[in-house]
């Protein structure tokens, strides 16, 4: 059964966003997700939605999520205090 990671956080500098996306795109390509979006809230929020065929692949995914999260705070993207995940198996769509 497929699994999301939902994961949000503050963003500090939307300007510097885009620019971590593209260095990184190669090794999130690279993971076995069936998608991944983002999106901006109009509260100045970012929201990662992914998406993942089983548990196992989002579990291997962990770390390539990590690090990109990582260089957004690094880099002063956004506030790593506000970074809050949720993970959940799919139960029914619609």
């Amino acid at each position: 059964m497929a699994w999301f990671r939902i994961s949000k956080v503050n963003i500090l500098d939307e300007s510097k966003i885009a620019p971590i996306l593209d260095e990184i795109r190669e090794s999130v390509s690279a993971i076995s997700s069936d998608f991944i979006e983002m999106a901006r809230a109009e509260d100045g929020s970012l929201t990662v939605i992914a998406r993942y065929p089983d548990k196992a692949s989002m579990e291997a995914a962990t770390a390539t999520a990590t690090n990109a999260f990582k260089r957004f705070f690094e880099e002063g993207a956004s506030d790593p205090s506000s970074l809050d995940i949720w993970t959940g198996e799919v139960t029914h769509t619609f």
